[in-house]
């Protein structure tokens, strides 16, 4: 078994069969090459037979009553799993065809990030299949128009050319000026391997895939972690010598929604303290890059941190006098 794709879903019922309909149309053989679980994280109406397609694989289901986070989620999915690589899924992607096999060609050492791609004309509905608004937002659908140009249907996914859609979809997980900035920089660092020492912060969330030895040898997802907890750990892996790297062709259109996936972390205080209880100098760097692309103007410019490669410099500086980075 070569890979095991690992979706967490969680109240995207819509999405994940449209999910589940690009997955079928995968080049790999479902049989003995790669499998699917499943893990429906709490959902309010939990995922059930109707909610996957009756063509194409059949996902090994994993139901939470109550949701236990993403990191935890995705532990669970690991745990389950038989294939050499670890393929991290959200239900609201689809993938291109070939992308399950063009990560399950990655070596034991590689991390491997696919390109991701977003279509923006999802964004208010509920369900993309019938332009169905989400509570709220039925003012804002009507003001479209002929919804036409932005549905997703089923038909579009399993028999329309992959390329239809790609030709409706723009660069980055989310639209808007900051998230393509940012996902330019990663890719481009990642293609000219210039950041070694930062390489980790270009890890992604989904479309994203990791050995399995070496993701249980780490102990997975820190579960005090929900956001970004892609990016820790991808750093301890890296220090463990991965390296993450562009899985070229392996294309993730992202079904934009309202709102995000929001999990609660009872006890927990936010996801840059636990990050920086575990790794201070890496927090306090990555978040001046980001604050950087934001246009922060509370950072002098000498402490911002506009590239990949620069963050790379600091953190080697650090690194060799083992003092903090400025």
């Amino acid at each position: 078994m070569q890979v095991t794709v690992i979706i967490i879903t969680k109240n995207e019922q819509p999405r994940l069969r449209l999910c589940l309909c690009a997955l079928a149309r995968q080049t790999v053989d479902w049989r003995d090459q790669a499998e699917i679980i499943l893990v429906d994280d709490g959902s309010s109406v939990a995922v059930g037979s109707a909610d996957i397609p009756d063509t194409g694989p059949r996902p090994r289901l994993i139901r939470h009553d109550r949701s236990v986070g993403r990191s935890a989620a995705r532990n669970v999915g690991a745990q389950a799993a038989k294939g050499r690589r670890l393929l991290f899924l959200d239900g609201d992607v689809l993938l291109s065809p070939e992308a399950v096999g063009r990560h399950g060609c990655l070596a034991d050492d590689e991390l491997g990030r696919g390109e991701q791609r977003h279509l923006r004309g999802t964004r208010f509905f509920l369900d993309p299949r019938t332009g169905t608004p989400w509570p709220g937002k039925e003012a804002r659908v009507r003001g479209m128009g002929d919804l036409t140009p932005y549905l997703v249907t089923e038909e579009m996914v399993v028999d329309a050319p992959y390329q239809t859609l790609l030709a409706r979809s723009d660069v980055a997980i989310y639209p808007g000026a900051a998230a393509r900035k940012l996902y330019e920089l990663e890719m481009s660092a990642l293609r000219a391997r210039s950041a070694p020492l930062a390489q980790w912060m270009a890890a992604a969330g989904h479309n994203f895939s990791i050995p399995r030895e070496a993701f249980a040898a780490a102990g997975g997802f820190a579960q005090d972690i929900s956001i970004n907890e892609h990016r820790e750990l991808a750093l301890r892996l890296c220090r463990s010598g991965a390296r993450v790297v562009v899985v070229e062709g392996a294309v993730s259109l992202h079904l934009t929604h309202r709102e995000g996936y929001r999990d609660p972390l009872s006890g927990e205080d936010d996801w840059e303290q636990a990050f920086a209880r575990r790794h201070p100098l890496e927090t306090e760097i990555m978040m001046r890059f980001w604050r950087t692309l934001a246009g922060d103007d509370r950072l002098a410019p000498g402490e911002r941190i506009a590239t990949l490669e620069r963050a790379d410099e600091l953190l080697r500086s650090a690194q060799a006098g083992g003092g903090p980075a400025s």
